[in-house]
């Protein structure tokens, strides 16, 4: 198969689209496919690009968060997916990349499904403070977004709350349940982090990690606001959060403000290649976020044997089971959050084994053969 996938984002930045986007393509070359994308990017990245099965669109930032970019002309790609020979268009956004993904799939006759990933509405904090206007606008995202999937023939979403929540919102399509899928092989409980404990200083602590973005819609308020209960009963426990984004500072300040500086490692981008041993350092890795589709950083700290403590929110209680891989907890609530960080540590070895087991049930060779099976439904 020949497919194009379209999306708002992609290299170099680094967030769960293009992580689903990179592992998809990967495992649709290993299985003898021939996958293109279309993305948006800025000048440097298409003069820099090497890549013959990527083509760049120059675009212009998103403002609230720069990262995000909005492509211009896209729609001068048609001609590359009729030259290419694609079969099927895959959108994984909802922009500029999106809407052209749509308008040439309808021209040209091909089938195209969109996997939404992102809850948009859940973001509005990017566009206005007042509270008054996010209602509004969170309503009209909703509606945007589901006139927008409308236009597709399938839509995939990575979670069955998900699916749940575009069927609330008015959405009748054919929608299919697929996660992204891990490299359960990459991901695993032999790495060994024990030279990121060392060079962290954290050698003879417990290590609590959170690894992702750094923006407000992960909720890393309340873990700072656990930290002091946490270390009340553990005092040698730290605390790390690592990653890029907006609001790094905005938590950097919340640490001082919470007297935990000399407890917390704020760290900033961590190469692809070192991801692994950075769970593998950790003790019990942590995911406050109320923002999640699916959870791609927890699924992947499973893999590699460590229990989640997760807020009990959206994709992540699909994934964490109390007592058995982690546990769940409100996550407004920093004691509730602190209580199940201490109960997490002092359980991890059994429920470690278990998280990987939880892992393997979301191998990415699992989540491809189902993905395939669509891709080919609807070829045909």
């Amino acid at each position: 198969m020949k497919i194009a996938f379209f999306s708002d984002t992609y290299l170099p930045n680094r967030d769960g689209v293009v992580t689903s986007i990179l592992t998809l393509r990967k495992a649709l070359e290993e299985r003898g496919h021939e996958v293109f994308i279309f993305c948006s990017g800025s000048r440097q990245a298409k003069e820099r690009n090497l890549d013959d099965h990527v083509f760049y669109y120059t675009s212009i930032p998103f403002k609230p968060y720069p990262n995000y970019k909005i492509a211009i002309f896209p729609f001068f790609s048609r001609r590359k997916i009729e030259r290419l020979g694609i079969q099927l268009i895959h959108s994984h956004g909802i922009a500029t990349t999106g809407w052209v993904a749509i308008w040439i799939a309808m021209s040209l006759n091909l089938p195209v499904l969109t996997t939404f990933h992102t809850l948009i509405p859940e973001a509005v904090h990017y566009v206005t403070k007042s509270d008054r206007m996010k209602g509004l606008i969170k309503k009209i995202a909703w509606d945007y977004i589901i006139f927008y999937l409308k236009h597709s023939n399938a839509v995939i979403v990575p979670s069955n709350i998900i699916k749940s929540i575009l069927i609330s919102h008015g959405l009748k399509k054919e929608i299919h349940v697929i996660p992204t899928g891990i490299d359960v092989n990459k991901f695993n409980p032999q790495v060994n982090g024990g030279l990121i404990r060392k060079l962290l200083g954290v050698e003879d602590e417990y290590l609590v990690l959170y690894l992702g973005r750094i923006v407000k819609e992960k909720n890393l308020d309340v873990l700072i606001r656990a930290a002091p209960k946490v270390l009340k009963k553990l005092p040698n426990c730290k605390f790390m959060i690592a990653g890029v984004g907006p609001a790094k500072k905005y938590y950097e300040n919340m640490v001082i403000k919470n007297n935990v500086k000399d407890s917390f490692i704020i760290q900033g981008y961590i190469e692809e290649e070192k991801i692994a041993s950075y769970y593998a350092a950790s003790d019990v890795f942590v995911f406050p976020s109320k923002f999640e589709t699916q959870g791609l950083t927890a699924l992947e700290a499973m893999a590699c044997g460590k229990p989640v403590v997760g807020a009990d929110f959206l994709a992540i209680k699909e994934i964490v089971k109390n007592g058995y891989n982690g546990y769940l907890f409100n996550p407004d609530d920093p004691d509730d959050c602190a209580e199940k960080i201490v109960k997490t540590i002092n359980e991890r070895s059994i429920m470690g084994k278990n998280a990987r087991k939880t892992a393997l049930e979301y191998s990415i060779d699992k989540c491809i053969n189902k993905l395939l099976t669509v891709y080919e439904k609807m070829i045909r």
